[in-house]
């Protein structure tokens, strides 16, 4: 009967350690993700001003001005 209480303990232990060491590695699972996410974000943001910066050119051309036939009256009737 001793026996079976101390076997009973040290499982509870081994129990309790591994729940620790899953604990710890759900934390720092954690941590990584939000990490990788926010680093994610920063990338697509530096993506999106790259592409806009190629599709937006800062100065626009100037169009040339259009001709436009007018009658010209150089002589009466």
């Amino acid at each position: 009967m001793i026996k079976n209480r101390e076997s009973a303990a040290r499982s509870r232990e081994r129990k309790q350690a591994y729940t620790v060491e899953l604990e710890s590695l759900v934390t720092q699972l954690e941590e990584e993700k939000a990490r990788l996410l926010r680093e994610e974000a920063e990338l697509h943001k530096e993506r999106f001003t790259q592409l806009m910066e190629n599709l937006i050119p800062v100065e626009e051309k100037r169009k040339p001005p259009r001709r436009v036939l007018r009658r010209v009256h150089s002589m009466q009737w």
